[in-house]
């Protein structure tokens, strides 16, 4: 039998060995924060994004009902049917009627 002397590590390689891989690993872990931080944000801007394009198809049909109620509120008819039957107005007579002349400077 031969003798074999014992390797012995050394303090320099035994500190550098654990903090390489703890180095590693915490870069491996802010990485994975990291990632992990970005996609729930685009999930989010996802979700919200969502949100707003369903709420500007809501305004845009709601705008288009009250333009089509303003234009039958503003209809000619409409405002002389009121004007006669609830304020009982009346179209005015020829002599009901004054033209003023026209300043000249």
């Amino acid at each position: 039998m031969s003798y074999v002397p014992n390797k012995r590590v050394t303090p320099e390689k035994e500190q550098k060995r654990p903090t390489k891989w703890l180095i590693f690993t915490v870069i491996f872990l802010f990485q994975l924060f990291c990632y992990t931080l970005v996609h729930l944000e685009s999930s989010h801007a996802r979700t919200e994004i969502s949100k707003l394009q369903n709420m500007r198809q809501r305004l845009r049909a709601s705008t288009a009902v009250l333009m089509i109620e303003k234009e039958r509120l503003n209809s000619p008819e409409r405002i002389l049917k009121i004007a006669r039957s609830d304020l009982n107005l009346s179209t005015p007579s020829a002599d009901q009627v004054f033209y003023l002349d026209s300043f000249k400077d």
